[in-house]
């Protein structure tokens, strides 16, 4: 897999987008240690209908320059976070991918992905060095 070149990028600062599992703080970790970007955090928006939360989801996607995926050994499905990474893929946006279960059935996910791993910080620190 080819590194993503974000030279082109007049600033440094990204609009990252969280995509992963609800539940535990690794969104807040990722924020935390990178906070010179702008984040797009899903659970922010407090949304409780499908539709809405899905259109909110999907245009915030579309609104940034890079997808942090986390699928956290306690997320069951990974569902959302899979149409989340297609519409990334579709659409050019790289993406970032920590994969905790490291599931090889999942290989049209990972093949979409420009970096995978199964360590949080190592994929924050991805982030550190493209920058």
């Amino acid at each position: 897999m080819e590194a993503v070149n974000y030279s082109q990028h007049k600033e440094d600062i990204m609009n990252i987008y969280l995509a992963g599992g609800m539940k535990g703080d690794w969104q807040d970790k990722v924020m935390e240690k990178l906070p010179e970007h702008i984040f797009f955090d899903p659970r922010s928006h407090g949304l409780t209908d499908p539709k809405e939360y899905t259109a909110w989801d999907l245009d915030h996607v579309y609104k940034s320059d890079l997808i942090f995926a986390c699928f956290t050994a306690d997320n069951p499905l990974g569902f959302g976070m899979v149409l989340e990474i297609g519409n990334a893929y579709a659409h050019g946006i790289p993406i970032i991918l920590v994969d905790e279960k490291n599931l090889k059935s999942w290989d049209m996910v990972r093949e979409c992905c420009a970096y995978i791993t199964d360590n949080l910080d190592y994929g924050i620190n991805y982030i550190k060095e493209l920058i």
